[in-house]
């Protein structure tokens, strides 16, 4: 049988590859293996193979030949694979991970999701020099929490190259979740071309990658079904800002192969189960560009972790996963049959694919793509964006804005709104939605914990979305099975406002790229304050700030939801509390690679 010939030898398989990897010689290319952890027959209570197992791990990582969708590349491999090994630690463990740098570069191992020290947080030049080409850096760090995470490079494009895979956190009691079977889906966008060449495309043309651009048929349609008046409009203001309505992706299936534990869609990765078991898919977009739709056509799915962090059950036919996110799912296949699990990028230029099927070998039908959706008014913002250049944007100064980031927002605490329902020739009919605004108020003026902030958009997935088509997560759905620790209300406002040049590519905070700011953002120790960050780009940005959990205030009170990347769409203003109980200096970012590099990027000092 298959899965006897998988487990006969699981550990001097591991040896070989551990061994290969320490000396040099030898790989999982020459071998013909895909990544061990990726197997079929994923884990059950009793199976486990392929994994790197904690609390002591020793990871080794070089460039070498593999191939990648049947044509040969040089990714970089960690411990002789791309995607790297699955590392699983055990929560109350004190890990120790010894990282080799075989690359003539230097290189670096962030832990994404995890509260640790400062200084194994693994960002070079902010509280860790990297890891020079010979050298080995022990990652030493105590672990304070469980669920499903993913670690990758933080040195320069590398991430782009392969150097990523998935950790999982086993949790030291019992988890409520019950499942028979679990498969780990980590997705990833692979290219061809050099990452440094895809950048330097960005910068010289704005839309690059964009083959899916409007033609003289989209626009007559648009005038049958809007007339031509708003049609003209419309395509007059998105030509004003030198910008396409289809700027969805940056980078597209032009040049993205997408991949699912590795595999393109042609090779059709198995995930293996048995008629009647219920199975934890643990979903992780470690791509360096793309969000994904993922669906199971045929099976429905119920959310139960969200970035590692259970949330309160959640049955979805579909769900957009950002990059760098993670979503944890149970599905359970009744029937002898092949599911097609169907991971869709988001502006439809490919997809990422598997089966999960009772036998190795079957398939199911693939969805047919959807097509590319058009932006319309609400990327042009819930704020006055409607008139803005955008090809001015980044040498704008945001900072005398009001609302933003330099306003005492305590100061609204003595404002004396007790004598607004005397108000002379108002509408008394706004009175009551006005009155139910007011209650949200507190003490000192800001906005009760936990409450979704004005402009706001968490009951919509995002542009593409059909939400009358299929049952679809969205933020609102989010909540946590019971209130963290941290009750404070918080104590002051940070505002930021994220800002970008399509036409240039530069991308930044506030309307400074990180190399034109002059310290970081200062957290105090200890205090609870509340992140609010606006959208005043057309794109989505997947924002993460290490160190720390962000709370995202979605409207659920008390059980909001942790998260360690918070989606922003665009013209969106989100917020999320924050405890700043960790010390030192942390990286604060988008999580799209190229926009960091290219200026979205700054530090947080918690002192």
């Amino acid at each position: 049988m298959a899965r006897s010939s998988i487990i006969s030898h699981p550990l001097s398989r591991r040896q070989v590859l551990k061994g290969g990897a320490a000396l040099g010689i030898g790989s999982a290319a020459a071998m013909g293996l895909t990544p061990a952890w990726a197997n079929p027959w994923g884990r059950t209570n009793v199976y486990a193979q392929g994994v790197e197992e904690g609390p002591e791990v020793s990871l080794a990582i070089r460039r070498e030949s593999l191939p990648i969708d049947g044509q040969e590349a040089q990714p970089i491999t960690i411990n002789g694979t791309s995607p790297a090994p699955l590392i699983r630690l055990k929560e109350g463990q004190d890990a120790v991970l010894r990282v080799t740098n075989l690359l003539d570069e230097p290189t670096s191992i962030h832990w994404h999701g995890l509260i640790l020290p400062p200084e194994m947080d693994g960002v070079p030049g902010v509280s860790f020099a990297g890891i020079a080409p010979g050298e080995t850096f022990t990652y030493r760090f105590p672990v304070r929490q469980n669920g499903t995470y993913w670690y990758h490079s933080h040195s320069g494009l590398q991430e782009q190259l392969g150097h990523a895979g998935p950790l999982i956190i086993d949790a030291a009691e019992r988890e409520p979740i019950r499942y028979d079977r679990e498969h780990v889906l980590l997705l990833t966008d692979w290219t061809f071309e050099d990452p440094m060449s895809v950048f330097r495309n960005l910068k010289t043309m704005e839309g690059y990658y964009n083959f899916q651009e409007r033609t003289i048929a989209d626009f007559f349609a648009d005038v049958r079904e809007k007339g031509f008046s708003q049609t003209a409009e419309m395509r007059g203001m998105w030509a004003k800002m030198r910008m396409s309505s289809r700027d969805i992706a940056d980078v597209t299936g032009s040049t993205y192969t997408y991949l699912l534990n590795g595999h393109s869609p042609q090779e059709n990765w198995n995930a293996l189960f048995k008629a009647g078991e219920r199975v934890r898919l643990r979903v992780i977009n470690g791509s360096a560009m793309s969000y994904f739709d993922v669906r199971i056509p045929g099976l429905k799915m119920t959310v139960v972790a969200a970035d590692g962090q259970p949330v309160q059950p959640v049955p979805v036919d579909e769900f957009r996963i950002g990059v760098a996110e993670t979503y944890d799912v149970l599905v359970s296949p009744e029937d002898d049959r092949a599911y097609t699990i169907f991971a869709e990028a988001m502006d439809r230029s490919g997809y990422a694919r598997a089966t999960l099927a009772p036998r190795e070998g079957m398939q199911a039908e693939i969805p047919k793509r959807r097509q590319i959706a058009d932006r319309g008014m609400e990327a042009m913002g819930a704020h006055g964006m409607g008139g803005m250049d955008h090809s001015n944007m980044a040498g704008m100064d945001h900072s005398g804005m009001s609302n933003m980031s330099g306003m005492d927002h305590s100061s609204m605490a003595g404002m004396d709104h007790s004598g607004m329902s005397n108000m002379q020739g108002m509408d008394h009919s706004t009175m009551g939605g006005m009155a139910a605004e007011q209650a949200k108020i507190g003490a000192n003026g800001l906005l009760l914990a936990g409450e979704a902030q004005p402009g706001s958009r968490y009951d919509q997935a995002g542009i593409g979305i059909d939400p009358d088509e299929r049952r679809i997560l969205v933020y609102r759905d989010l909540k946590a099975i019971t209130p963290w620790p941290d009750r404070r209300e918080p104590g002051r406002e940070l505002e930021l406002h994220l800002t970008g040049n399509m036409e240039r590519y530069i991308w930044s905070f506030d309307g400074k790229k990180f190399s034109e700011v002059t310290g970081p953002i200062h957290f105090v120790k200890d205090e609870r304050l509340r992140l609010i960050l606006i959208n005043d780009t057309m794109m989505e940005h997947p924002i993460h700030l290490h160190g720390m959990w962000m709370e995202l205030e979605n409207g659920q009170g008390e059980l909001i939801p942790r998260k360690h990347t918070l989606n922003v769409k665009p013209g969106e203003r989100v917020s999320a509390l924050i405890t700043a109980d960790a010390e030192g200096s942390w990286a604060f970012h988008c999580h799209l690679l190229y926009h960091m590099d290219a200026g979205m990027f700054r530090v947080v000092q918690v002192s």
